[in-house]
C-alpha cells in the first residue's frame, strides 16, 4: 500500500494535549521567573521568546505531515551522519559560551546541534537495527549499536557537555526492549555503584571491602554448592578493580573542580552553600516553602528575588514547587508520566520494527530529562546542566522534542501502511 500524506488529525490527540500543556505551563513558568515590571516589548523577554518558538513548532509540525515515511527510513542514515557533521562544526567554529562550545550563533540567535541529534541518532539507530543482518545476540551488532550511539556522544563530552552525554546512554533501554541481555544493565549497575562508592569511601576501603566480599563468596560457593568460583568471580573481581582505580584517577585527574565539588555536595560529603552548592539550597528553600498548593503566580520570594541563576531553564521546576506547590509539580509529574505512558502504549502496536525503535528512542530520552532533571532539583543527583523537556527556556529543546515527537506520531498515524 503507498502511504499518504498524513494529515495533523491523523496524530494521536491525546499526545498533542498532553504536548501542548506542557508547553503552556513552561511559558506561564517563564513568565513568572523572568518578568520584569514595565517591560513592554514581548519579543525581547524570555517568555516572548519561548511563545515565538512554540509557534514555530506548529510550522514544524505542518512540515512533518507532508513529509514521506519512506523517505526518512531510506534517509535514515544520512541523517546520522548530518548529526555527526553537526557536531564536528560546532567543535571548530562553534559559539563559546559559559566555558561549553556547544552553540552554532546566527546573530542573536543561537542553535544547539546537541538538541537535534538525539533524534538523528535514534533514526540512525532505527536504520542500523532494522538491517536484515543485525542481532542482539551478535557481538558484532551491539558493538555496531554502542558505536553508533557512543560517536555523536564522544563529541558532545568534548564539547564539553555531559548532561547531553549522559542522555544518549539512555539509547541502551532501546536495545534492551530488542532484546539485549538484562545482564548488561547488571553490570552497568555494578559499575555505576563502584564509581559512586569509590567516591564516597576513597579507593583503598573499597579494594579491600571488593577483596572480602570475593573471598566470601568463593567460601560460600564452597560449603554450600561444594566447590569453588575463583574464575567466574575473579573476572568480575578484575573489572571491580579496574573500575575503582579508574574512578579515582577519573575524579582527581579528568573532573573539574566544579565538577568534584557538585558531586561531593550530592553524597553530603561537602557542603558548599555559597558557592557550588549555591543553586541546590536555593531551589531546595523555593520547593520547601511552596508548600501544598504554592504561594500564587508571581508571588514567589525566591523566585521574584532572582535568588536562583537562570531560574528558567535547567531549574524551572523551582518555580512551579513555590509558586503552585506540591500539587503543581504532581501535576506536572502526572503529565510527564501519562504521556510516557501513552508513547510506551503507542510504540507497542507499531506494526514495523523501525517505527517501534524510534517511539522507544523518544520514550528513552524524554525519561532520561525528565527523571535526571527531577534529581538534580532535589539534590539526589549532580547539577550537569540538563533541562525539562517542553518547560525550559530553549528554542534548540522545544524544536528537537517537537520534531521527534511528531514524526514518531506520524509514523502510528501510518503504522497500518507499507511504507
Amino acid at each position: 500500500m503507498i502511504s499518504r500524506k498524513a494529515s495533523i488529525l491523523d496524530f494521536d490527540w491525546l499526545s498533542v494535549v498532553l504536548f501542548t500543556l506542557l508547553v503552556g505551563i513552561g511559558i506561564i513558568s517563564i513568565y513568572s521567573a523572568t518578568y520584569i515590571e514595565g517591560e513592554e516589548e514581548l519579543l525581547k523577554t524570555f517568555y516572548g521568546k519561548q511563545i515565538v518558538w512554540f509557534a514555530f513548532s506548529f510550522i514544524l509540525v505542518i512540515i512533518v505531515s507532508f513529509i514521506p515515511l519512506k523517505f526518512i527510513k531510506i534517509n535514515a542514515s544520512l541523517f546520522y551522519m548530518f548529526g555527526i557533521v553537526l557536531l564536528i562544526l560546532v567543535l571548530l567554529i562553534g559559539a563559546n559560551i559559559n566555558g561549553n562550545k556547544s552553540w552554532f550563533r546566527i546573530g542573536s540567535f543561537t542553535l544547539q546541534p546537541a538538541e537535534f541529534v538525539k533524534l538523528t541518532t535514534v533514526l540512525g539507530l532505527a536504520k542500523l537495527m532494522t538491517d536484515h543482518n543485525f542481532s542482539l545476540r551478535s557481538i558484532k551488532s551491539f558493538f555496531q549499536a554502542t558505536l553508533l550511539i557512543g560517536v555523536p556522544a564522544l563529541l558532545i563530552l568534548l564539547q564539553p557537555d555531559l548532561g547531553s552525554t549522559i542522555v544518549f546512554m539512555s539509547l541502551f533501554l532501546v536495545l534492551y526492549r530488542e532484546g539485549l541481555h538484562i545482564n548488561f544493565f547488571l553490570y552497568s549497575f555494578l559499575l555505576a555503584s563502584l564509581f559512586i562508592l569509590t567516591i564516597y569511601f576513597g579507593q583503598n576501603q573499597l579494594l579491600i571491602s571488593v577483596a572480602i566480599i570475593y573471598l566470601a563468596i568463593n567460601l560460600f560457593a564452597k560449603y554450600f554448592l561444594k566447590k569453588w568460583v575463583w574464575i567466574k568471580t575473579g573476572i568480575v573481581l578484575v573489572v571491580s578493580f579496574i573500575t575503582i582505580l579508574g574512578t579515582n584517577f577519573v575524579f582527581h585527574n579528568v573532573l573539574k573542580p566544579h565538577q568534584r565539588n557538585r558531586i561531593e555536595i550530592v553524597l553530603q560529603k561537602k557542603k558548599d552553600d555559597k558557592g557550588t552548592g549555591y543553586n541546590l539550597k536555593q531551589a531546595l528553600i523555593a520547593i520547601g516553602t511552596g508548600g501544598l498548593k504554592g504561594k500564587g503566580l508571581l508571588n514567589g520570594t525566591q523566585t521574584q528575588g532572582d535568588y536562583i541563576p537562570e531560574q528558567h531553564t535547567d531549574w524551572i521546576l523551582t518555580v512551579i514547587g513555590e509558586q503552585w506547590g506540591f500539587m503543581g509539580t504532581m501535576t506536572v509529574v502526572l503529565l510527564y508520566t501519562l504521556l510516557l505512558l501513552r508513547l510506551i502504549f503507542l510504540a507497542e502496536r507499531q506494526k514495523q520494527k523501525f517505527s517501534r525503535i524510534i517511539g522507544y528512542g523518544l520514550v528513552s530520552i524524554l525519561l532520561i530529562h525528565y527523571a535526571l532533571n527531577m534529581l538534580m532539583v532535589l539534590g539526589l543527583f549532580p547539577t550537569i546542566g540538563i533541562p525539562l523537556p517542553f518547560l525550559s527556556y530553549g528554542g534548540s529543546s522545544l524544536w528537537a522534542f517537537t520534531l521527534m515527537l511528531f514524526i514518531f506520531l506520524k509514523f502510528d498515524a501510518h503504522r497500518v501502511e507499507d511504507w
